[in-house]
């Protein structure tokens, strides 16, 4: 009688250690599972990038690296804008990267195939469940898994089961493994459920990051092309060899310009502060119209010495400069390829001896919203093909509103050798 009473009946906390180790099991199979499915994919990935460096990398870097030193011949040219500073630091920091990312590819010693079976799936399995760090205890387990794991992802990258095997083993040997009672363990083993299941969302969260990726996708693209007998790759590199070839004829072209433009000297013509006097004092002076009343505002223009009416001073230094120099310009011209945009239409354009144009504007004192439009206008001109510092120039008065001749004047010499070389 009182068999209820016996004391071989289990405790409440061993028999919930048993349903919690069961639990345990479970999660550590599907745990197992993922993360190889994750680091099966790593590694498919890790192998084609390889091969992509290999073969395209080398042309990559060359490409960064030309256009790292367009953007530094651009902005040593524009020393005082921001924007052309800012856009040499950035490609010259993408060059670094594209080199960096060659070497590592040079000094990386793995196969470009990453092959894999059901065998030596199952043994890394069998590892990342026993093995894997996530499941450590303390920092002392931490670090002998770590190390430990480390070696079975290499052997698992090199195809090498027997190594991954034989890691299993020294692990079980290494582990310390001591005595707890059930109430010890079944803190440790919910906890580890928890830790498992949190990692196992975090694991299935970087496959599909990994899966919508531009590497899968590239991946895709190249293994359907040689599915078919293309060779993927050599199209890809092909295409950054013609952009290499023209990132250098662009970069020549930059420096035969700035070349050009500090050696070009002109006549010195009077200046704008000096110039004659508005077409509006002349028709005063001969009575064809009648003298603005006292402070009212007045509309002033310039003749040129060609008899054009300009509207601002700095417009009549800048056409009597290249007038002076003999060259030929049309003044506010609507750009022939701009024709059906409404864009702000060109002060100056001058044409070079293949008959391109080169835009010039002089900027007025613009409001917010007035900036805006001329954004707007710059990345559409961009669009047809003109880029600033190229064959679009921008100048304006300085900071009081006046003339800058000297500025001006830099501007028509750069002008003038880009038009005649």
């Amino acid at each position: 009688m009182f068999k209820w009473l016996s004391s071989d009946r289990p405790a409440p906390e061993a028999l919930e250690l048993e349903e919690k180790q069961r639990t345990l099991e479970a999660v550590e199979e599907r745990y197992a599972e993922v993360y190889t499915e994750y680091a099966t994919l790593q590694n498919e990935l890790a192998a084609f990038k390889l091969r992509y460096w290999r073969r395209v990398g080398p042309l990559y870097a060359r490409l960064d690296a030309v256009r790292a030193e367009i953007a530094a011949e651009l902005a040593r040219n524009a020393p005082r804008n921001p924007a052309r500073q800012q856009a040499a630091r950035a490609a010259g920091a993408q060059a670094r990267a594209s080199a960096d990312s060659l070497h590592e590819a040079e000094e990386d010693v793995n196969s470009e195939a990453f092959e894999v079976n059901d065998d030596l799936k199952r043994l890394y399995r069998q590892a990342a469940r026993l093995v894997h760090p996530d499941r450590a205890d303390d920092d002392e387990d931490r670090s002998l898994r770590d190390e430990i794991m480390a070696r079975i992802n290499a052997a698992y990258r090199n195809g090498n089961g027997l190594v991954i095997e034989s890691l299993i083993e020294e692990y079980q040997q290494r582990a310390e493994v001591g005595e707890e009672d059930a109430a010890t363990r079944l803190i440790r083993t919910i906890r580890t459920i928890a830790r498992m299941r949190d990692q196992i969302r975090e694991t299935e969260a970087a496959i599909l990051t990994l899966r919508d990726s531009e590497l899968v996708r590239l991946q895709k693209i190249v293994i359907e092309a040689e599915a078919r007998g293309v060779d993927k790759l050599a199209e890809l590199a092909a295409g950054v060899e013609r952009q290499i070839a023209e990132a250098e004829v662009r970069l020549e072209r930059i420096r035969k310009y700035a070349a050009a433009a500090a050696t070009v000297t002109l006549e010195p013509v009077p200046s704008a502060r000096t110039a004659q006097r508005t077409v509006t004092e002349k028709k005063v002076e001969e009575g064809l119209v009648d003298p603005p009343a006292a402070g009212s505002p007045v509309a002033q223009t310039f003749r040129s010495v060609r008899g054009e009416e300009l509207e601002r001073a700095a417009e009549l230094y800048i056409a009597d400069q290249l007038h002076a120099a003999g060259q030929d310009y049309a003044y506010r011209q609507p750009c022939v390829l701009a024709a059906g945009q409404c864009l702000r239409v060109p002060d100056f354009t001058v044409l070079d001896t293949e008959s391109k144009p080169l835009l010039w504007f002089h900027q007025p004192e613009m409001d917010a919203e007035a900036r805006e439009d001329w954004q707007a206008d710059l990345a559409a001109y961009a669009a047809l093909g003109f880029e600033t510092g190229i064959n679009l120039f921008v100048t304006r008065d300085d900071e009081t509103g006046a003339v800058d001749e000297t500025r001006l004047r830099k501007m028509v010499l750069f002008v003038l050798s880009l038009a005649r070389s």
